[in-house]
């Protein structure tokens, strides 16, 4: 009699188990995506040509938990096969991916049609990728920008139009929005969020896409002083008193320091890393590095030599906790380290920057 009662209580209790499980939400997504890095896996001729599942495993060894794949053009059979292959790489590694959408036509010429292209391209992925894990993300427009910065409407509507149609295709799927004046945090409160949508829509925002680039005349960052390092917090603080009045989460889906790809980081460069890294580790905010061409070579299938302490300050900052005296540092070391990994022998993409800057020449 004994022995059904044991088998009863061990069903019973792994069913318990299995049940108590929780659900995914937006706000336990973002403690998973933890650091990752923009990739031109799906955005460029070379980046689809080159693409080796290899290099997601470099990625998960040196210690990244997501990657930001950015694409262009429309979803294509091709296109989408090629996406599958990056998302079940990814699965592979256990890296998550974020599908991010560049919607040029659209930033250019926010018309009607156009709103429509964007709507039902996210329609064809939201199908393909229907069955796929709960991880992959959806960031529905890349760097909202061009004509858009002065279409808000048009902007929100399309929003609106798009998570409704992915949930209708895929409920529980974690979908992006980021606001225009290129995910600007100042501008998070002029996004008109579905009512109740906090478990599956998260903001995405950025400062510093490409570094800090000199702005009428002015570095925004020299040597990290007492008001420069006061304005970068304060832009972070205005995307936290966004999340706290909205009940949302928030990503910073890029960010970089400048031109590092072939040279020696500079103490300015490392500062900064070191400062921005561990401003947005406090505030438990996620965030991607911009971008992988900067500090992986996809020729020689290896990490570039010359930004890697630069990488490591990004991905494992050394910060002082707040009641610490000047000085005394805590080491956060990253996930997993590369050192004993064998690189992929294969490429990524080089990528061409926003212009006017240098930063895309890797």
């Amino acid at each position: 009699m004994l022995k059904p009662l044991i088998a009863a209580a061990l069903i019973f209790s792994s069913g318990w188990v299995s049940a108590a499980e929780p659900p995914l939400t937006a706000a336990r997504y973002a403690q998973q995506l933890g650091v990752g890095i923009d990739v031109d896996w799906a955005r460029t001729e070379r980046g689809i040509r080159e693409f080796d599942p290899l290099e997601v495993r470099d990625f998960k060894a040196k210690g990244f938990t997501h990657v930001r794949i950015r694409v262009a053009g429309e979803p294509t059979e091709a296109r989408l096969i090629h996406l599958r292959k990056l998302v079940e790489a990814c699965d592979q590694y256990g890296v998550i991916p974020v599908i991010a959408y560049q919607a040029d036509e659209y930033k250019n010429d926010p018309k009607a049609d156009n709103e429509k292209e964007v709507v039902n391209w996210w329609i064809a992925v939201a199908h393909y990728f229907e069955k796929s894990s709960p991880l992959l993300g959806f960031d529905l427009i890349y760097e909202p920008a061009d004509k858009l910065n002065h279409n808000i409407a048009s902007l929100n509507r399309v929003y609106d139009k798009t998570i409704k149609a992915i949930h209708a295709i895929d409920a529980d799927r974690m979908i992006f929005v980021a606001p225009r004046l290129r995910a600007a945090p100042e501008d998070l409160a002029s996004l008109r969020l579905p009512a109740h949508s906090q478990n599956y829509v998260l903001a995405e925002w950025h400062i510093f896409p490409w570094g800090p680039l000199k702005n009428n005349g002015k570095y925004p960052w020299t040597s990290g002083t007492a008001a420069e390092k006061s304005a970068i917090r304060s832009r972070i603080n205005t995307a936290l008193r966004w999340q706290q009045k909205t009940g949302h989460v928030s990503w910073v889906g890029g960010w970089g320091v400048g031109e590092s790809s072939r040279v020696t980081p500079t103490a300015s460069q490392m500062a900064f890393a070191n400062f921005m890294a561990c401003e947005l580790q406090k505030a438990k905010i996620p965030y991607a590095i911009n971008a992988d061409f900067q500090f992986y070579d996809g020729e020689e299938g290896a990490w570039r030599p010359g930004p890697e302490p630069l990488l490591q300050a990004m991905l494992a900052p050394v910060c002082e906790k707040p009641d610490e005296k000047p000085g005394h540092h805590v080491i956060k070391s990253s996930a997993r380290d590369a050192a004993h990994a064998t690189p992929a022998a294969a490429s990524t993409a080089k990528s061409a920057a926003p212009s006017g800057s240098s930063a895309g020449q890797g």
